[in-house]
This record gives structure tokens, C-alpha cells and sequence, in this order.
């Protein structure tokens, strides 16, 4: 089940814990099953719950995740780095972009053609272009958040007034 758990308490007591996190913020709240008069009272309450908050937060796109910069960038823009390599011992400016099914795209510049001012501008442009052209979907892998995450982008369309 996506985000829920079946735990038991130190003094012997079951319940469901759901807990998931979404752009950086953590939700995670107990059912205990005396309180909720069973296990499967405690669990639909817990599934319901976890609905509930999943519909109301938005789900990072795949766009916006390989947008960010992780701690370890050195070039100043995600998915931008310099590399030497055998064939390039001067050096190569590449962009890249991770997609579906762990495939990526690729574009290099080479320092001793451009020069490293211009091969890395262009390595910089060439990112901007990968992201213009992917496909922009929710960067979920579990199909049942894929789910609720259709489910809430649904009902947030529908939700809209409609021009006459």
C-alpha cells in the first residue's frame, strides 16, 4: 500500500501509519486500531486520510525536480557539468537530461572548439532546449500516487468556471 504501514506500538497496540512527503514537507499522522474499532476501521480512515492530504498538495513535476539544483553542482545550473575525458583532455561543457525508463539525453561542447566561456554557454542553452522539449508529467513512480495524482488534477480542472 502506497504510504501506509502497519506498525506495532512498544506496549503491544497495532495501528496504520501514513506518511509520504511532497515538495519537501512530511505528512505522517497514526490510526490506532482501539481507537478506530479494528484493524480495517483504522485502515480505511488511514487510506481515506492519505487520499484527502495527496489530493490537496501538488505533485512536483518531472520538469521541476530536474530544475533543481542538488548540492553538489559546481557548474551553477542543474544538469550542466564539465567533464575530461581521454578523447577531450581540454575539457567538454554537456547538458543533460534524465527521462523515462532511465534514458537520458545528451548534448557535449568541447572547451578546444568553443572555447570554455562559449562551451559552456552553450551547454547552458542547450539544457534550457532538453527541458523545453520533455515531456512534462508528475515525477511519481508508484502507481497508486500516480492515481491520486490524476485523480486531483481532475477534479482541479473540473473545479475551474467555465467560460461562456
Amino acid at each position: 500500500m502506497y504510504a501506509i504501514f502497519h506498525m506495532q506500538h512498544e506496549k503491544g497496540t497495532w495501528y496504520w501509519v501514513v506518511h509520504f512527503s511532497r515538495r519537501g514537507k512530511h505528512d505522517y499522522r497514526r490510526f490506532y486500531e482501539p481507537k478506530y474499532g479494528g484493524s480495517a476501521k483504522a485502515l480505511k480512515a488511514a487510506k481515506a486520510w492519505r487520499d484527502e492530504q495527496l489530493a490537496r498538495v501538488k505533485v512536483l513535476t518531472l520538469v521541476e525536480f530536474c530544475q533543481r539544483k542538488r548540492s553538489n553542482n559546481t557548474s551553477g545550473v542543474p544538469g550542466v557539468h564539465y567533464l575530461v575525458t581521454a578523447r577531450q583532455p581540454e575539457g567538454i561543457w554537456q547538458a543533460k537530461l534524465r527521462l523515462d525508463g532511465g534514458k537520458s539525453k545528451s548534448k557535449s561542447f568541447s572547451v578546444h572548439r568553443h572555447g570554455n566561456h562559449v562551451a559552456y554557454e552553450l551547454a547552458v542553452a542547450a539544457r534550457e532546449q532538453l527541458l523545453a522539449n520533455a515531456k512534462d508529467r508528475p515525477y511519481l513512480y508508484n502507481r497508486v500516487a500516480k492515481r491520486l495524482a490524476r485523480m486531483a488534477s481532475s477534479r482541479s480542472i473540473n473545479a475551474m468556471p467555465r467560460s461562456a
